[in-house]
């Protein structure tokens, strides 16, 4: 039994990994795929698009999949997915075939979105708050691992798309080792009755309205974050190089911090985590723009980072102790909440910074932290660790 469970652990563990590198290798290879479709760089940006188009139009029948299918085989079709993504991109050079890949890529990281936490639960009983802060944390080293791939390439003077066939290895292994997990509908219903511990609600719509705006306003700060901290730097005078770089410890913070919260959400409550971490993150953000110097900015995203990368699992965890009863459809929510987040951020930034500058980023990020903060305090308020009337 303890080997089937390792065996589950790795699966999951190694789908995080896995969706974390697919969803930045488009990112992290635009200017060369632009090269290989012999396109414009506003069309193939579009690649990313389809993808989260993907995630978020499926994912939540993905869950309902879950239910119906098993996790197992959901997951063996989400890795499927990411494979025909990693493989069509670089192989079919036609816009149109990659845009079909790049929605298939985004079905596949639905399928992690659904099947990860459920999968988690069944092997972590007395810490999954932070079992799924680990598998953020490899989501990050993913996210981490492909950009740095592609630099290695291109620096020996091969071709960028080997990155896309050398991160099908993941996918791989997982395929031969998915038919070894063989689960019954027994254990599936006891991984979601049993081993998550039950967070009740006082009212079921304020709550899932709370959750909904804490995770779209979470996204739409990493998210701008992601897109801006680099041009944000240019910006202010620092050179291309050093800011770059300045988003590489940004990512960096994320991972640590997804690490060390595996150890303190054994003895902090989610709940806490939650709204001290968007402070936190939020006042390291403040006192970035209010020093304005090169080294604080270093500093204080690296401190954003390592409190904002461990909150999508947080904000995963607080839903499916909620949904205990259903832990893939409630995931499916919180992945559609940030589905459409990243659909949205983009656009409305864009034509903020447009308008006002590229200062004002991370301005925006910091008050779509006040409103995270905000939802936050209304979602503690509605919850409790005793069953109500409304459970």
């Amino acid at each position: 039994m303890q080997g089937k469970k390792k065996l589950i652990a790795f699966l999951a563990f190694a789908m995080y990994f896995l969706t974390g590198a697919a969803c930045i290798v488009v990112g992290s290879s635009l200017p060369h795929l632009v090269k290989l479709y012999n396109m414009d760089l506003e069309k193939v940006v579009l690649l990313g698009s389809a993808y989260a188009m993907g995630r978020l139009s499926t994912v939540y029948f993905t869950g309902r999949m879950v239910e119906k299918f098993g996790p197992m085989k959901v997951l063996a079709g989400g890795v499927l997915m990411v494979t025909a993504f990693l493989f069509g991109i670089p192989t079919i050079v036609n816009y149109y075939a990659g845009m079909c890949f790049a929605f298939l890529g985004g079905i596949g990281m639905g399928a992690q979105d659904t099947v990860c936490p459920l999968l988690l639960s069944m092997v972590a009983k007395e810490n999954y708050a932070g079992s799924l802060s680990a598998g953020q944390a490899l989501f990050g080293l993913g996210s981490f691992a492909t950009p740095f791939l592609v630099g290695i390439l291109l620096s020996n003077s091969l071709p960028f798309y080997y990155a896309y066939y050398i991160l099908l290895i993941v996918p791989v292994v997982m395929l031969i080792l998915i038919p070894f997990v063989k689960l019954d509908e027994k254990e599936n219903s006891q991984a979601q009755e049993e081993n998550v511990k039950p967070l009740y609600v006082k009212r079921s719509s304020v709550a899932y309205i709370a959750i909904f705006v804490v995770c779209a306003a979470y996204s739409a700060v990493v998210n701008t974050l992601g897109l801006y901290i680099s041009s944000f730097a240019e910006g202010i005078g620092i050179s291309p190089a050093i800011s770059a770089f300045m988003l590489t410890v940004y990512n960096i913070g994320c991972v640590c911090g997804s690490f060390l919260f595996v150890v303190v959400l054994k003895k902090v409550s989610v709940q806490l985590v939650l709204l001290g971490n968007f402070v936190l993150s939020g006042v390291a953000l403040l006192i970035s723009m209010m020093v304005n110097r090169v080294e604080t900015y270093f500093i204080c995203f690296f401190v954003a980072g390592f409190f904002l990368g461990v909150l999508f699992s947080v904000i995963v965890t607080i839903a499916t102790r909620i949904g205990y009863k259903r832990i893939s459809v409630a995931s499916s929510l919180v992945a559609t909440a940030s589905g459409a987040s990243d659909i949205f951020t983009p656009i409305v930034t864009g034509i903020v910074v447009s308008a006002l500058g590229i200062h004002v980023s991370i301005g925006y990020a910091i008050l779509m932290i006040a409103i995270s903060i905000l939802a936050t305090v209304v979602l503690w308020i509605n919850t409790t660790e005793k069953k109500t009337v409304d459970e």
